[in-house]
């Protein structure tokens, strides 16, 4: 397993990642508007992408919604737009539902703030509208589907001060449940939402931060957890010294949370980062990322596996830049990068393959404009490939939004400024994921199943090489994505085997399939098999040696011996 590189300067230094493969990019630019800006964007179960963000109206200072749907091959299928010249509106939050209609939340905002919670179809028809309006502020933050029917919604009020709801719609908009946790009675008056996570059918994990513990003003904000059950009532509760803003369930079911701390000794913020058990709030772990020097804000969180990812921008009197740690469940780092330079951590996702994904921003100088770059992670923490996505227009392209797709492409999404007048529109990229190798290692007169035995990979590209330890699944079959095209040689390795090197034809992404049948009998593993193999049968016979038994029927006899003698002279790859 290859750590992820230390570097600094994002493209040109980094070695065995290579160039990224864009499927296509669109720039969306709403017909009869002053802009549209991206504000939130989700795909549903077939890869059509969904982006809703907000336009401004031509004559009037005011900008409503615009909803647009893309196929996985580029083609625009239709856009929707919601709102009121007299209003201004905002797209919070998007879920889609198993059917791929999909739930979306509104602000709409004058005098008062007032929220809508909304299903539309996946041909783009609404199906019903609901207003939310407890105070005059109400903005929903999350929406979360229910496997049985309708959303989950974690809505944020207030009136001079902060509190949080979970409301509960069914699939035709009818309100069926109002939990409301209004602002506390003290000085900041304020809870604030971050997020909700659907432990089961009856409760709901939600996360809130808050300055005070009880009414006693701290140093530095709290992050309450709260397990509320379906009539609202708490199930636990947990504070933690951190102020979280990001968010991850892992496959095990374990919650990570990544914030920041006030760090006493350094008069700085800091990068902390916990996992949770959520049956019961308790804490697994808590580590402070010291590699993120400086102020620094929680940018990224994102999990695959057993891998964690977490990036977030710092600043020191001298400099700046972004840090990024991959690591354990036990907190291990097996890898960092820092970036020096004007440098934003945008988005993480985890991906089919298991991959990670990271959306970059930086900033450009002379003129200044910002431009999107992504990197691809593989599982172990090797980069695999990263880049500058290609340019739709020479001024500012923000990085906003990183989508995963269901087959393992990724949807980038920025604000692109473009023409004389800097018109905004969405900049939409679409990136197919890194060549995936896949097939069968054939263990030759191996008794029992080959799953669980692990094969070493190593694929050299030109000057690159990438290598691997692979654990093969039922039938000896492996899957493994690299970062390497072209023309690869590919040596494959377990021991008590000879190695097998084949030449393949790789491409930037899709899949080669490619099997080895790899010969028993190197007893030793020098990856011959001669008179030091045969010595270790013959000192061995009858016991269950394990590096003798070279069948694994869990005997050293004749079989072994026969298996020696057959193969005697053959040396590996």
């Amino acid at each position: 397993m290859r750590p992820l590189l230390t570097f600094c300067g994002l493209v040109l230094v980094v070695a065995y990642a290579c160039a990224q493969s864009v499927a296509w990019s669109r720039l969306y630019l709403h017909p009869n508007s002053r802009g549209f800006f991206p504000q939130v964007a989700a795909a549903d179960s077939q890869g059509n992408l969904i982006i809703a963000g907000r336009f401004i109206h031509e004559t009037q200072a005011f900008n409503s919604i615009a909803i647009v749907k893309y196929a996985p091959n580029g083609d625009w299928l239709w856009t929707r737009t919601f709102g009121e010249l007299t209003e201004a509106e905002y797209a919070e939050a998007i879920a889609v539902a198993p059917d791929d209609s999909f739930y979306f939340a509104i602000t709409r905002a004058n005098t008062n703030s007032l929220a809508f919670v909304q299903r539309w179809s996946s041909n783009g028809d609404l199906l019903w509208s609901a207003a939310v309006d407890e105070t005059v502020y109400d903005v929903i933050r999350q929406l979360i589907v229910r496997p049985e029917g309708g959303v989950e919604v974690l809505h944020a009020f207030g009136s001079g001060g902060m509190g949080f709801g979970r409301l509960i719609f069914d699939a035709n908009g009818t309100r069926l449940t109002s939990n409301l946790y209004w602002q506390p009675n003290t000085f900041l008056a304020n809870r604030t939402p971050v997020g909700m996570l659907r432990l089961n059918a009856s409760t709901t994990l939600i996360i809130f931060v808050d300055g005070e513990v009880g009414e006693i003003l701290q140093g530095y904000t709290r992050t309450y957890l709260r397990a509320i059950n379906s009539t609202g009532g708490t199930v636990y509760e947990r504070i933690l010294s951190m102020r979280v803003e990001k968010f991850a369930q892992a496959s095990d079911g374990s919650l990570y949370l990544l914030g920041d701390y006030w760090d006493n000794a350094a008069q700085q913020m800091r990068l902390r980062m916990c996992r949770v058990d959520v049956s019961n709030g308790n804490l697994l772990g808590q580590w402070n990322l010291g590699a993120a020097a400086g102020d620094a804000t929680p940018d990224v969180l994102a999990v695959s596996g057993n891998l964690w990812l977490a990036s977030g921008g710092w600043e020191t009197p001298t400099t700046r830049g972004m840090t990024s740690v991959l690591g354990l469940p036990n907190g291990a780092s097996i890898g960092t990068q820092t970036l020096q330079g004007v440098y934003r951590p945008v988005a993480g996702v985890g991906t089919l393959s298991g991959a990670l994904v990271q959306l970059i921003g930086e900033l450009f100088p002379n003129p200044d404009r910002w431009k999107p770059a992504l990197q691809w992670l593989r599982n172990d923490g090797t980069l695999m490939a990263q880049g500058y996505l290609p340019p739709l227009s020479p001024a500012d392209e923000t990085p906003e939004l990183l989508v995963a797709s269901p087959d393992g492409a990724v949807y980038a999404i920025a604000t692109v400024n473009q023409g004389a007048q800097n018109v905004p529109g969405a900049g939409i990229w679409r990136v197919s994921p890194p060549p995936t190798l896949s097939g069968q290692v054939i263990l030759q007169n191996y008794v029992p199943a080959p799953a669980g035995k692990t094969a070493q990979f190593t694929l050299t590209g030109g000057s690159q090489t990438d290598s691997a330890v692979v654990t093969l699944g039922a039938n000896g079959a492996y899957s493994l994505q690299t970062g390497l095209s072209g023309t690869v040689q590919v040596r494959v390795y377990v021991p008590g085997w000879l190695a097998q090197r084949q030449t393949l034809t790789v491409g930037n992404s899709g899949t080669v399939n490619a099997s080895w049948t790899l010969v028993n009998g190197d007893a030793n593993r020098d990856n011959q098999i001669d008179d030091a193999d045969l010595l270790i049968i013959l000192f061995n016979f009858g016991t269950n040696d394990p590096q003798a038994d070279l069948n694994g029927d869990g005997a050293v006899d004749d079989a072994d011996l026969l298996i020696v003698l057959f193969n005697f002279g053959t040396i590996g790859d």
